[in-house]
């Protein structure tokens, strides 16, 4: 089942709360938020969220959530506390002002967990990461469903127009070859009957008329309508770029076909298609 890059996910698992966030882009961009003590594993945790996204830009934010066993393991470094006091004091004394314990707790290397290295949290932390994912991924398959849902209904409409494309350019062909042939008629009317050759003129006229044709055209976006659907289909959960590369397809189809319209009828109904199909390329942006 096709997936949206558009989802989100979170799980809180030992110690940890994790945040996946996941947008439309046109690559995969994958961007970690770790603790400062843990950026060694900022590495294995984007190798890890790679296995799970093919494409889109997702955010992914780690933290440690202030669970009483976390509580316990918060360690003061007492003498770096008096050092920096003593200094804030003298501050304070040579320049004005009051220095406070909030004051030496923003400082840096004050207060810290006592917490295992980064290599030994890997185990613990890897879990979570797993579980936010499986949560995201969920997420991403629902969206996913209710764009193919209206992708489907909208090809089928996309079908239906090119059965009255197809019936609106019945006999086209013999109609442009018919103007054709009596506009270089009245071209040639002043010119002396010995020097036209009858059938030279029908012969050039029915040569422009055929290039008029739009059969192979009909033909192709018949397959190409066939192909998206077959795609739509596929199990395989990242089908954005095909998705998006038959597309292209079908609008040169239908492009070509509107070039090559003799009928205001039929040209108003490629309109009404192309339409269609912009709108189609707006779910197609969102799938993964």
């Amino acid at each position: 089942m096709p997936r949206s890059m558009t989802g989100f996910g979170q799980a809180d698992e030992n110690g940890y709360h994790i945040e996946v966030k996941g947008v439309n882009h046109r690559y995969r961009d994958i961007r970690i938020r770790v603790p400062r003590d843990l950026s060694a594993l900022e590495i294995p945790a984007r190798d890890l969220v790679n296995e799970y996204v093919a494409r889109g830009k997702v955010e992914i934010t780690i933290s440690r959530m202030a669970s009483s066993d976390v509580q316990d393991r918060l360690s003061i470094n007492w003498d770096l506390a008096r050092a920096y006091f003593s200094d804030l004091k003298k501050m304070a004394s040579d320049f004005g002002g009051e220095a406070s314990f909030r004051d030496v707790l923003a400082l840096p290397g004050v207060m810290a967990e006592g917490i295992p290295n980064a290599e030994d949290q890997w185990a613990v932390l890897k879990s979570v990461i797993v579980k936010s994912m499986e949560s995201f991924q969920k997420t991403k398959k629902d969206e996913g469903k209710r764009l193919v849902d209206d992708m489907v209904l909208r090809l089928d409409s996309l079908a239906a127009m090119q059965e009255r494309m197809e019936e609106a350019a019945k006999g086209m062909t013999e109609l442009y070859r018919d103007r054709l042939t009596s506009r270089l008629n009245e071209l040639m009317s002043d010119v002396k009957a010995e020097m036209i050759d009858d059938a030279r003129i029908h012969q050039e006229a029915a040569i422009i008329a055929d290039r008029s044709d739009i059969t192979e055209e009909f033909v192709r976006l018949n397959s190409h309508i066939a192909s998206f659907k077959g795609v739509v289909a596929d199990p395989d959960p990242s089908i954005g770029r095909r998705l998006d590369f038959i597309l292209q397809e079908i609008n040169r189809e239908l492009n070509t076909i509107g070039s090559k319209s003799q009928l205001t009828a039929l040209s108003h109904i490629v309109i009404e298609a192309k339409s269609e199909v912009e709108k189609i390329r707006e779910q197609v942006q969102n799938i993964e």
